[in-house]
């Protein structure tokens, strides 16, 4: 499967993405680029991206990222640091992959604001199935 049908797969099968309003902008092997344009829906009770939101657009680059070499691959941990709030505009998530070996992959994913300003860090891990995506859709 080759990263264009790869992207085209998540942007069609990955509907809670799709709900929050999650965009794939950039797809490689080992790493993605994610985008959400921050909504009224977002927000906390306090006016600022709910934690959540910023979570699902970090989950999403880092699951574009680790199944973009074609096999099944699924969270094992996801560990998060909100570092400075976001109130508007764009967020974007970078994934890369840090260390891939056997079925444990590792990743760094950053989210940014507009203004370049590290929103949040995460450190995720993932298990490779033995299963190719295509054996899954």
């Amino acid at each position: 499967m080759d990263i264009d049908a790869i992207q085209t797969l998540f942007a069609e099968k990955n509907t809670f993405s799709n709900v929050v309003g999650i965009e794939i902008t950039e797809l490689a092997p080992g790493s993605a680029t994610c985008t959400m344009v921050i909504r009224d829906d977002h927000r906390s009770p306090f006016g600022t991206v709910n934690a959540g939101a910023i979570y699902t657009l970090a989950e999403t680059a880092f699951g574009a990222a680790a199944n973009s070499h074609g096999t099944a691959t699924v969270a094992v941990s996801l560990s998060i640091s909100y570092l400075k709030p976001a109130t508007s505009g764009t967020l974007t998530a970078k994934a890369e992959e840090i260390s891939a070996g056997g079925r444990m992959a590792s990743y760094s994913v950053k989210v940014f604001d507009d203004a370049g300003e590290l929103i949040a860090d995460v450190q995720a891990m993932g298990y490779r199935t033995k299963k190719s995506l295509e054996e899954l859709v």
